[in-house]
């Protein structure tokens, strides 16, 4: 039985010649992402902007979503009007140890402050601050009762206030 692997167009060619290119690239790429003893290389993530950052974390419930698109408004326009960076995470989370990660990451990420709404986020400050203490952490509007060592309680009333003062504090502080 004969066999012929012969390229009968240069359309052929062409995808061959891709897909060889394409493979030597995954290839190189992973053996890139490996270091010396086989695990992954550390990968850091930079904010080149020199400006300070604020990061709101919050549960993505129903019972928050007010809460939350009330916040971020705020935090938008501190952001515009004083030239401080804003990103928001919200996710499902359903109590503080799913949370925790997720402050970790914002933490990991240099936020300068951590804005906090729904419980799961409020319940996972203390842990998350007291490795932190670098960062300011603001727990908005947390349910009564909650452990916030490491963190500022702001009531909703005050957010427009004293959050938005907070952020363009920041500018200063810097």
């Amino acid at each position: 039985m004969k066999i012929s692997f012969r390229l009968r167009s240069s359309r052929a060619l062409a995808l061959t010649a891709a897909l060889a290119v394409l493979l030597g690239t995954a290839l190189a790429v992973l053996l890139r992402l490996q270091s010396g003893d086989g695990t992954p290389a550390k990968v850091a993530a930079n904010d080149y902007s020199g400006r300070p950052s604020v990061c709101l974390a919050a549960d993505d419930s129903t019972a928050s979503a007010q809460l939350v698109q009330h916040t971020w408004a705020v935090l938008q326009q501190s952001g515009t009007d004083s030239g401080v960076n804003v990103q928001q995470l919200v996710v499902p989370a359903e109590d503080a140890a799913e949370a925790a990660p997720y402050l970790s990451g914002l933490v990991a990420q240099h936020c300068t402050m951590v804005v906090t709404a729904g419980a799961p986020f409020d319940g996972a400050l203390p842990t998350v601050a007291k490795d932190a203490p670098h960062v300011r952490f603001i727990a908005v509007d947390p349910p009564a009762g909650t452990d916030l060592k490491g963190a500022t309680a702001l009531p909703p009333d005050q957010v427009p206030d004293r959050l938005g003062q907070s952020v363009r504090d920041l500018v200063t502080k810097h």
